[in-house]
């Protein structure tokens, strides 16, 4: 037992003064870290860069002050600094293994990071999974649906899959489909048609209002009408112009149809 007292204070007295060395070294680099860490998200939030490259830049340095750290308290305690690195390579190997879809993960969301297929706020859908963009992280991109529902998508499903972007320009086109009744003036529904879309506030007149007959249905005559609106008034343009054509057939006579059968019943 004496033995191992000695053996301990021993250590003690050839080691005690690099080891509080190295506590005080620990707590100043962390300290430094967290400091500097919050004046580069601070000056990076006045840019216009993205707050989902500012959250990895951010992440980045941690680990590269923790990183130098480890090495500076190494050569203190005179350990061999390659050897360490050489053995933080072979741990960050095994991890990358053991982890191989989660790494995959996080260099898709660098990717999705760098090349910005979408905002935070973008209206989006993902392989049909529509929703606007809550976050970018590195591992996940979360969206939240029109129903409040938050849907969890991996960078892999991201980057690999269909991405539409809804919100990306400034303007948008508005494509609606109406059906008059066979024998309604052809002249009188377009021009109607062109009236309610031109008396609209929101859609934009700089741009040709288009209205043109698409087809001979089985019980009606369906007619296209294509209009732009700025991107902020899509579902607003899209909800209330059907309410407005409504409105004006009725106030001019025009019937909108309903599927008619006729049936003839032969006699012998």
């Amino acid at each position: 037992m004496a033995d191992i007292f000695k053996q301990i204070g021993d250590y003690v007295s050839s080691y005690g003064f690099k080891i509080l060395f190295i506590l005080c070294i620990a707590i100043a680099g962390f300290a430094i870290t967290w400091l500097l860490t919050f004046l580069i998200k601070k000056i990076l939030l006045k840019t216009r860069i993205d707050g989902a490259i500012i959250s990895f830049i951010t992440a980045l340095f941690k680990i590269a002050m923790i990183v130098i750290i480890v090495l500076i308290c190494a050569s203190i305690l005179e350990l061999s600094t390659s050897g360490l690195i050489v053995s933080l390579s072979t741990v960050a190997i095994a991890v990358g293994l053991a982890l191989k879809d989660s790494v995959s993960n996080l260099a898709n969301g660098i990717l999705i990071i760098v090349n910005k297929p979408f905002r935070r706020g973008d209206y989006v859908s993902i392989n049909n999974i529509e929703g606007k963009v809550h976050s970018i992280k590195l591992l996940t991109t979360e969206l939240i649906t029109f129903d409040n529902v938050k849907i969890v998508l991996p960078n892999n499903t991201v980057f690999n899959g269909n991405v539409i972007n809804y919100s990306a320009l400034a303007i948008r086109r508005v494509d609606m489909k109406f059906g008059v009744a066979y024998g309604s003036d052809m002249n009188k529904v377009e021009a109607v048609l062109r009236e309610v879309a031109d008396d609209h506030p929101k859609v934009l007149k700089s741009i040709k209002i288009q209205v043109f007959m698409e087809s001979h249905d089985s019980s009606q005559i369906t007619y296209a009408m294509k209009v732009w609106c700025n991107n902020s008034a899509y579902w607003d343009v899209l909800h209330s112009l059907p309410r407005m054509v409504y409105d004006a057939f009725e106030k001019e006579g025009i019937s909108i149809p309903f599927n008619q059968l006729d049936v003839h019943i032969d006699k012998e």
